[in-house]
C-alpha cells in the first residue's frame, strides 16, 4: 500500500525555515548590536550653552562627544555659547551607554582662561544639557 503524504505551503515553508536556520541564515531583521535580535536604536544628539560665572556665553570652547573608548563628535561653541554634537552610530535603546561631553578651553586667553569640563550624559535620542557654567582656570 502506498502512503502519500501532502504537505501545505505553510508546512514547507517551516520546514524550509527550519533547514536554513541549522545553515546559519535567519529571517532578515534589523538588529542593532546582539546577532538576530531586533531593538529600537537611537541616535544620541546632545546640545547646551556654555557661560562664564558671570552668565557671558562663551565662544570658541570644544565640546567632544566621547564613550568609553574615544572621541566621536566635535563642535566648537557658537558666540552665543550653543553646541550640538551627535554620536555617529545608532546604538539600542535597551544598551547602556556611557557617552560624556568633554568641554576644553583650546583658544588661550582670547575669550578667558577656563578649566575642563566633563559631563556624563545619557544615551537619549536628543538631551539639552541646558546652561553650563565654566569657572576660570587658577
Amino acid at each position: 500500500m502506498k502512503t502519500i503524504v501532502k504537505f501545505s505551503l505553510k508546512t514547507y515553508g517551516k520546514l524550509l525555515a527550519f533547514f536554513l536556520s541549522l545553515l546559519g541564515f535567519s529571517a532578515i531583521q534589523f538588529s542593532c548590536t546582539k546577532y538576530g535580535s531586533p531593538c529600537n536604536t537611537v541616535r544620541p544628539q546632545i546640545t547646551g550653552s556654555v557661560v562664564s560665572e558671570n552668565n557671558v556665553p562663551i565662544h570658541g570652547i570644544r565640546a567632544v562627544l566621547k564613550d568609553d573608548y574615544q572621541g566621536y563628535d566635535t563642535a566648537y561653541t557658537a558666540k552665543n555659547g550653543g553646541f550640538f554634537v551627535q554620536y555617529p552610530h545608532n546604538i539600542c535603546k535597551e544598551d547602556a551607554q556611557n557617552l560624556h561631553v568633554k568641554l576644553q578651553d583650546v583658544d588661550g586667553n582670547e575669550n578667558g582662561s577656563y578649566g575642563d569640563m566633563e559631563i556624563p550624559v545619557s544615551s537619549e535620542s536628543v538631551q539639552n544639557l541646558g546652561i553650563i557654567k565654566m569657572s576660570p582656570k587658577e
